[in-house]
């Protein structure tokens, strides 16, 4: 009789067991928890639904907020959690750099870092390891400005100015007018390599433009060819001068004018090689918007374009 009730018994267990769903099953079935209560156990749960509307009183329900112990007073989100709104890990609250751009690894205030402490955050920072009080540039470079005319040698264009010196923005003495005596390959107006650095340096003593001043570029030729030529050579000598101050030395387009003569104004001798060099020049000179010539244009005219 024993031995038929532990097998019925023994039975009924087997059947109980096939009949409940495996782990797997019930693993499988769970749902991803979405509200900060489902995470408790049931007897808090019942407390904190029950007792506590607002622990924290940030606005947002206990069974909502992921951040029960928010500071009083503090901006949070709809999870209870304290706005982060350049997504940087450090709270709004405490931090010093709010617009921190995605991805910057940055320190407990929420600024970005700067290992060699010179004002200058390390993504901007062209010469890390700047030693400890040196005076550096936007991009933390070291300013060495050796005539001090507090234009950093890396952008002056004269190096040499004598001291205490009025300059410009390339650190020359600034002037009205420049002219500019660059060799041209014969009925060519493209600039040399071995022109360039002439032509920058003198572009660079321009004065500084204020608002309503202009730049312009006149070209110029010597005698020899016809006079159709020489004028659309003068043109177009002036506009590759004003491409290469625009790209070389940061003038603004707008900013700066053309026209040419020719061979109408010569300012030496044609007769011989040394006058004229000199009259196939370019001037460059600062004037008044409302002074330009009723020629002057800011590109080039069609009948100048070589053919």
């Amino acid at each position: 009789m024993k031995k038929i009730k532990i097998a019925l018994v023994t039975s009924s267990l087997l059947t109980t067991c096939l009949a409940l769903p495996s782990y797997a099953e019930e693993t499988s079935q769970e749902k991803p928890v979405t509200h900060a209560i489902k995470a408790l156990t049931s007897y808090d749960a019942k407390i904190t639904t029950t007792y506590y509307k607002d622990l924290d009183q940030d606005g947002v329900k206990d069974q909502y907020d992921h951040c029960l112990n928010t500071l009083f007073g503090a901006a949070v989100d709809q999870y209870g959690c304290e706005v982060d709104n350049d997504k940087d890990g450090v709270v709004d609250r405490i931090d010093q750099c709010l617009n921190t751009a995605p991805g910057v690894m940055v320190n407990r205030f929420g600024c970005e870092n700067d290992e060699d402490k010179d004002g200058v955050p390390d993504s901007k920072d062209k010469c890390p390891g700047t030693p400890k009080g040196v005076t550096v540039d936007a991009h933390g470079c070291e300013i060495i400005d050796i005539d001090h005319d507090n234009v950093n040698d890396n952008i002056d264009e004269c190096l040499d100015t004598p001291l205490n010196t009025t300059v410009n923005r390339h650190g020359c003495e600034p002037h009205e007018y420049v002219l500019t005596n660059i060799i041209f390959e014969t009925y060519s107006h493209d600039i040399q390599e071995s022109q360039k650095a002439i032509l920058r340096k003198d572009a660079a003593m321009l004065s500084n433009l204020k608002e309503d001043d202009v730049v312009l570029i006149t070209g110029h030729t010597d005698y020899v060819g016809s006079d159709d030529l020489n004028l659309r050579l003068s043109w177009r000598r002036a506009n590759s001068a004003k491409a290469f101050i625009i790209q070389e030395l940061g003038h603004i387009a707008p900013k700066v004018y053309i026209n040419g003569y020719g061979e109408q104004y010569p300012i030496a001798d044609n007769s011989t090689e040394e006058g004229r060099q000199k009259n196939r020049r370019i001037e460059l000179q600062v004037i008044k918007l409302n002074e330009l010539p009723d020629d002057a244009t800011l590109t080039l005219p069609a009948e100048m374009i070589p053919k």
